[in-house]
């Protein structure tokens, strides 16, 4: 994307993104082509969780489904990937 976007995105100006570039203090991996152009390649943070579910007594079984249930239901709400679930 070009440093012109990603500024946009982040909320701050395209100087000092541009400022930051120069100096390189960019927090991000960037590279200027041969034309002047600055691509800012971006990080993409895939972020995965593992839901833990416990309940205190054999009698509270049960309910050890439904927590799992409102966890995965926020977690996806969240956009966050669920790799593993721990009861």
């Amino acid at each position: 994307m070009k440093l012109s976007d990603w500024a946009k995105k982040q909320g701050i100006s395209y100087r000092t993104a541009w400022n930051q570039f120069r100096s390189g203090k960019l927090p991000v991996p960037a590279r200027q082509l041969p034309t002047g152009t600055i691509i800012v390649d971006e990080i993409i943070n895939e972020t995965k969780a593992v839901i833990y579910a416990r309940v205190s007594s054999s009698d509270q079984k049960k309910d050890l489904d439904g927590q799992i249930a409102r966890c995965l239901s926020f977690a996806n709400a969240q956009g966050i990937a669920v790799s593993a679930t721990v009861s």
